[in-house]
């Protein structure tokens, strides 16, 4: 038990459908393997969405920070390891590294509040740690994911619409498509660029039938990006981006030939 509090590692594999039109892992998918991992970590602590659900406590995402050297490609085995790193306020932070070969390749930082599995009313950490699983140990400030603020002058870049399949367990737009909204609203387009730092922020959950109007723009060198439900703001954005590395195309295409 004391171990798989500390740490629980998963070992995967990049399947076809995981990877996009560069031939590496979407982003979209790294946010699902995350969310998945952490899950099974729950589950085999006694503490799976079901058991949380039925009393009254359900986990909502309210950042996700990542930190790549280069994404996966097709078929590439990975290891993924996850940790609990403490309490801030009410937020919960975990982080998750991906190894390939025994080496990291990419980092992220999630930050998560319990709330009540009706209203989704953010509840007090002591709510969770009550189950006394975990110590609740602060986060060090130097740690912490810093705050993010988007200009309110953004250009409009277009509008998405919430439908069914975005949803999760939860009835919002799941944490992991917003990666989507983010890469096909990126000013300039994705093709022939790839993620090296993205942040994103959930501050307002978007249901079944909601327009997101999207504004974008670049600002020194850092794309910031936000959504825009009926309700308010509900996300916001920056990433940094790099060209596609010829090396990784051609370790991706090697990967595919085999």
């Amino acid at each position: 038990m004391a171990d798989l509090v500390k740490e629980y590692a998963k070992a995967l594999r990049v399947a076809t459908y995981e990877v996009g039109a560069q031939c590496i892992l979407r982003l979209s998918v790294l946010l699902r393997m995350c969310q998945d991992v952490s899950e099974q970590n729950l589950s085999l602590l006694g503490l799976g969405y079901e058991k949380m659900c039925a009393d009254g406590l359900v986990f909502l995402l309210i950042t996700n920070r990542v930190k790549i050297r280069r994404m996966p490609v097709h078929t590439e085995e990975l290891v993924i390891k996850t940790h609990p790193r403490g309490v801030a306020g009410a937020q919960f932070y975990r982080d998750f590294i991906v190894y390939s070969g025994g080496e990291p390749i990419i980092s992220v930082m999630q930050t998560s509040v319990a709330a009540n599995a009706e209203t989704h009313k953010i509840l007090r950490p002591k709510e969770f740690l009550n189950y006394g699983i975990f110590s609740g140990e602060k986060m060090p400030e130097d740690e912490r994911i810093p705050k993010l603020t988007v200009p309110e002058d953004l250009p409009l870049a277009g509008e998405r619409k919430v439908r069914f399949s975005d949803l999760d367990y939860n009835n919002h737009l799941n944490n992991t498509v917003y990666a989507d909204i983010v890469t096909d609203f990126l000013p300039g387009g994705a093709e022939g660029r790839q993620f090296e730092e993205v942040q994103i922020n959930y501050l307002n959950e978007s249901t079944l039938g909601d327009t997101l109007k999207i504004y974008a723009g670049e600002r020194d060198g850092l794309i910031l990006m936000k959504g825009l439900n009926a309700r308010g703001c509900g996300f916001t954005a920056s990433a940094k981006l790099k060209p596609m590395d010829k090396k990784d195309v051609e370790i991706a295409r090697t990967h595919i030939e085999k």
